[in-house]
């Protein structure tokens, strides 16, 4: 069983929605409690539909605020109990678990509504016997030092939320990662961050549960971590390996890009376009190798050094803070092209780009475009090694004459249909409008000829390709190389 908790501060923008289904897919929670949605029902019912779960359980904001949403994965395993605008309340029901109470809940922000917030839990205590967990945003501490910055948290809103906690017999369960869910004024002087998500339970919940730990996840579209609450072990997969050179669109993030481009064409103008391309190739692949694809592992670097500044207030550190999240977001963009271009989803525009999309389509793209086996002329069913022969012998046979009458009598027998005068047109030399109108008509990341090259290539360095296409770049060449996918 798992839980995502994250307060959104609100579901209208379409960032923060690619940052809900990135979290989703990677953790894969049996439920996902929101606060703050800021939207309409039917915008949660959208994205139960987006994230593939089969339940919802909304709570209609007030206004342009507030607004709760509970998703769950598979139907029949959530009970609602009880419900307002600060809580939802479920009988939770797994065949690995057993069944147990979930509160997932929402604290008044205002402080004039703090005892109204505290005797929520109180009243919710008696109402079932069932080992109870409770999690959200409480808007309250427990501690001053789940405090940093700022002036010291009041001591009655310490002992008050306190004594709630104690007369419910809850505890807070400790929280692995960075130790505060809330922050305002990051990477200013005035940077203050607070524990205010949390995860409480009740000792009998703990001992049905021993080996449940609580995450923080760290989010860049909130000013709230997400939590996530897990029992089950996480798998690593192996990464796989690279195939042969294809030019990656990635690889227009860097400046260095150009000058490949530009060196390789002044070496191999002398021996002509293909020769051009070739030694184009290899030098970008030289250049970018194999670094580029390792997009997750430089990201999680610099986020760990960025949680290692958090917290450090003097000007150096600072400046070392923004300069990192400028560096993470140019990363970001990199592994976003890098997987778009793998998943041959043309028709995404803007708001719709999600590198988690990308990447899962993808992944869905090569086993489909991939072949085990295949049947021979006898029936049978052929794999590994032996279908190259079933793919030659397939073609050799469409491709061979069969006694059909001699093509010479065939071609005689149809009307000439082009005049002198469009001869001469289709046989005069080529412009580079010719090739350039409908190059840059093509889609950039549709698929490459056999160097390697897509359209996006020859529209991005158009300035040094175009060139030499007079003379060198025949049309046919650059046309029907793209007339593919």
């Amino acid at each position: 069983m798992s839980t995502l908790s994250w307060n959104c501060r609100g579901l209208g923008d379409p960032r923060t929605v690619r940052e809900l289904v990135d979290l989703v897919s990677s953790k894969k929670p049996d439920f996902v409690f929101l606060m703050e949605t800021k939207v309409g029902r039917i915008h949660a019912e959208r994205l139960r539909i987006k994230l593939r779960y089969d339940g919802l359980f909304y709570v209609d904001n007030a206004g342009l605020s507030d607004g709760l949403a509970l998703l769950w994965r598979r139907n029949n395993t959530a009970r609602l109990l009880s419900f307002s605008r600060n809580h939802v309340d479920v009988e939770v029901s797994l065949s690995s678990v057993g069944i147990w109470r979930m509160t997932c809940f929402y604290g008044c922000p205002e402080r004039g509504r703090r005892v109204e917030s505290w005797n929520l839990p109180r009243t919710l205590a008696h109402q079932s016997p069932l080992p109870w967990v409770v999690l959200g945003d409480f808007n309250d501490l427990l501690f001053q030092h789940e405090k940093r910055g700022g002036n010291p948290h009041p001591d009655n809103l310490l002992r008050g939320f306190g004594e709630a906690i104690a007369d419910c017999g809850l505890a807070q369960l400790p929280m692995r990662g960075y130790q505060f869910t809330w922050e305002r004024g990051k990477g200013t002087e005035n940077w203050m961050e607070e524990r205010l998500d949390k995860v409480l339970a009740v000792p009998d919940w703990c001992d049905v549960l021993p080996y449940a730990t609580v995450t923080n996840i760290l989010t860049r579209t909130s000013d709230h971590s997400a939590l996530y609450l897990g029992v089950r072990k996480v798998r690593v997969r192996p990464s796989g390996s690279c195939g042969s050179f294809k030019f990656e669109m990635a690889w227009l993030h860097e400046e260095g890009c150009r000058r490949q481009v530009e060196d390789a064409w002044e070496e191999g103008k002398q021996r002509g376009l293909l020769s051009c391309l070739e030694h184009c190739g290899d030098r970008l692949l030289r250049w970018g190798g194999d670094c580029f694809h390792k997009f997750g592992k430089q990201i999680k670097t610099l986020r760990q050094k960025l949680l290692q500044l958090r917290g450090s207030m003097d000007p150096p550190s600072l400046t070392e803070f923004q300069r990192i999240e400028a560096e993470l977001t140019w990363l970001e963009a990199k592994e976003e092209t890098f997987w778009k271009q793998r998943a041959k989803q043309l028709w995404l525009k803007g708001a719709d780009v999600n590198t988690k999309f990308f990447h899962r389509y993808a992944s869905a793209r090569k086993k489909k475009n991939s072949l085990s086996r295949l049947k021979n002329n006898s029936g049978v069913w052929v794999e590994d090694e032996g279908l190259h022969s079933v793919v030659i012998d397939y073609f050799d046979a469409i491709f061979t004459s069969n006694n059909s009458p001699p093509a010479e009598s065939f071609f005689a027998s149809i009307p000439p249909r082009v005049t002198q005068s469009q001869n001469a047109g289709l046989l005069k030399p080529f412009e580079p409008e010719e090739v350039r109108a409908p190059l840059f008509s093509m889609f950039p990341d549709k698929a490459p000829g056999p160097d390697g090259m897509n359209p996006g290539f020859f529209q991005h360095f158009w300035d040094v390709v175009g060139r030499m296409s007079r003379g060198l770049c025949p049309i046919a060449y650059l046309l029907a190389r793209f007339r593919r996918d």
